[in-house]
């Protein structure tokens, strides 16, 4: 059974990636792993040993007390969505949120991981702010980030940007499960920049995926994130889907301007894939 990993700090904006984690669960059979991680405080100056491991103490006391009451609350979201089914684990952890985000998805060999994202919130800058890239690349599982404000309203028209490269047939698989489950349709999208693109690969990936719910559609732009901007209004995307390849590729899937109109208008969930090496 796959994994996947939920990180939360039980705010509204992490409830509603709540629902995007259980389904996704549902779609491809997997169970939820939920993560609370809190830091105990620095402490300097002359306190006595004894104070600051009171301090510590009632720290750890309040976050295990904070974890145990918002249980029943994540339990009762996936009942009043009809998603009780779905396996969950509890994990509570203290330490630096992205070494412990790490070691679980090794330990637990974690497929995906599901991420609320807030302007305010410490995920929101580390998926959209300066440490994009290290971060994102570094976890190496396919991370699905769900913007503040944006409920759960199903998968029906999800977006997946491809240069056809074969590499990108693992993401696409999965995203056909999903899709499948939810009666959804998959709009390709292809940006060419000067009119240009191979059409023997165009036509080996209609081939190829004829009966699967999949559908091609080729963007002429030389801007590639308006390209991607105007697919999402174009196709109605409610779930977009990229392979991240190279540092190069974030710099530009990445860049601010891109960020900004997703996060802030709060235009679609984003789903990074990894290419997988050859």
């Amino acid at each position: 059974m796959k994994k996947i990993l939920f990180p939360t700090d039980f705010s509204e904006t992490a409830n509603n990636a709540f629902l995007y984690a259980l389904n996704l669960a549902k779609s491809i059979d997997a169970q939820v792993y939920i993560m609370h991680v809190y830091e105990l405080p620095m402490i300097t100056g002359s306190l006595s040993a004894g104070l600051i491991q009171n301090v510590y103490e009632t720290v750890e006391m309040g976050s295990f007390e904070n974890f145990k009451d918002n249980i029943p609350q994540l339990r009762k979201i996936a009942e009043d969505n009809q998603l009780s089914e779905i396996p969950m684990k509890f994990i509570l952890e203290e330490g630096n949120f992205l070494y412990i985000l790490r070691e679980t998805i090794e330990e637990e060999s974690v497929d995906f991981v599901v991420m609320g994202t807030d302007g305010n919130s410490g995920f929101e800058k580390m998926l959209f702010g300066s440490h994009t890239i290290n971060v994102i690349t570094s976890l190496k599982v396919p991370i699905l980030s769900v913007p503040q404000g944006m409920s759960f309203q199903g998968f029906k028209n999800i977006g997946f940007t491809t240069v056809f490269d074969q590499k990108d047939k693992d993401a696409l698989k999965y995203l056909i499960e999903i899709a499948n489950r939810h009666k959804a349709k998959i709009h390709c999208m292809h940006v060419s920049k000067d009119g240009k693109f191979n059409l023997q690969a165009l036509k080996d990936w209609e081939n190829q995926f004829e009966n699967d719910p999949v559908v091609f559609e080729i963007y002429h732009d030389a801007d590639p994130v308006n390209a991607v901007l105007d697919f999402i209004k174009d196709k109605k995307i409610d779930l977009l889907t990229v392979v991240s390849r190279n540092k190069g590729f974030f710099d530009k899937i990445f860049s601010p301007g891109f960020t900004k109109k997703i996060a802030n208008k709060n235009i679609t969930p984003l789903f990074v894939f990894h290419e997988r090496k050859a």
